[in-house]
């Protein structure tokens, strides 16, 4: 008896070095992901799944970057031609004016620069950039510092290909000039200079008045090459003719999770299939002071899209949703949450969101 006691002892070591170290029966593994439901609740709404996702989950990876052939040497610049067709200003190209960028007028140009040889080459590097008017170069500030990552960058331009690069024009701007504007390029790695003429028109403003440093200077920068900006329009997608209605409670317990109801409408004659399934937007906010922390998260999550694969005409579906209460948060303060519908790949509506505020009790 005593012979078979010893194999079952070494069975039994071997077993528990085998299990889970914080494994607590009755209690599934904190590792798995729980099992998405995909049958409806009682009261027919979709139940909601903890499917946090990224940007990159939602459309897809980028496109990567071009890699140079074997054997691409750097740019000269008796290899490539390169104009400037139009400024922009902060505020119409998707950034805001910020200070004196408002105030002076700040322009914001992208270089086309095009490989007119037979063969590629790349760019790296920083890019010294002058402006000249009827051949003479303009007086003012001229930079061209960039980081780290824009020194390491590589642009492979094949032949016939383009690079861009980023001119950033500040005022104030109170000499006068005569046309034509031209920039003088240095290429990187000694690859010479390369003239590119300025076909617009705008010019950085001149103010005047009290508030105005006289001895201010116009300022030109330069970046570093890149890529050409892809421009693309996404298409439409039938969902964007969804609702989106927000309801829910109007107290929380600190440190309790939020449960509320998305409701999308459809208003069309037709069924919508949720194909490809849209993601969504769940922001917190609560402003802070002096003594209580301020709330600011943003996850996107993905469509419980198992339970539910399309909304009937003229019909509705709710979503259940969850939220966490910060246990942090003190009782009478108000947390706001913000539901945005995304569509993958699509242009949507901008209305299609809403709005839940509950006071902390």
């Amino acid at each position: 008896m005593r012979r078979l006691l010893v194999p079952l002892l070494i069975v039994l070591a071997v077993t528990a070095a085998c299990a889970e170290p914080n494994a607590q029966p009755g209690h599934p593994d904190a590792t798995v992901a729980a099992p998405v439901p995909t049958e409806l609740l009682a009261d027919g709404s979709v139940p909601w799944a903890d499917l946090t996702i990224t940007g990159e989950d939602l459309n897809g990876r980028p496109a990567e970057p071009r890699r140079p052939a074997v054997g691409s040497k750097p740019c000269r610049a008796e290899q490539l031609s390169g104009q400037l067709t139009s400024w922009t200003r902060p505020g119409t190209a998707g950034e805001k004016p910020r200070g004196w960028d408002a105030a002076l007028g700040k322009l914001i140009g992208e270089v086309d620069v095009r490989n007119s040889s037979t063969v590629e080459c790349t760019l790296q590097g920083e890019v010294p950039t002058t402006m000249l008017a009827g051949g003479r170069e303009i007086p003012m500030l001229y930079t061209h510092g960039i980081n780290e990552e824009g020194r390491a960058r590589v642009v492979a331009v094949p032949a016939g290909g383009h690079a861009s690069l980023r001119l950033d024009w500040s005022g104030p701007f109170c000499q006068p000039v005569i046309p034509p504007l031209e920039l003088a390029i240095e290429i990187p790695h000694g690859g010479g200079t390369l003239r590119a003429p300025v076909t617009a028109d705008d010019l950085p403003v001149c103010p005047r008045g009290e508030g105005v440093n006289p001895r201010a200077r116009a300022s030109l920068s330069a970046s570093g090459f890149t890529e050409p900006p892809v421009v693309s329009v996404p298409p439409s997608s039938p969902l964007d003719q969804l609702t989106v209605a927000v309801q829910g409670p109007a107290t929380a317990v600190a440190g309790s999770r939020l449960t509320f109801r998305v409701t999308l409408g459809n208003p069309t004659d037709r069924p919508l299939a949720l194909d490809p399934c849209p993601g969504y937007l769940m922001e917190r906010f609560s402003l802070g002071d002096a003594t209580n922390d301020a709330v600011n998260s943003a996850q996107l999550y993905r469509l419980n899209c198992r339970a539910l694969t399309q909304i009937p005409a003229d019909g509705r579906a709710v979503f259940e949703m969850v939220a966490e209460v910060p246990a942090s948060m003190r009782a009478g303060r108000e947390l706001t949450v913000t539901w945005k519908l995304y569509l993958p790949h699509y242009v949507q509506r901008s209305n299609q969101f809403g709005v839940l505020t509950v006071t902390v009790a």
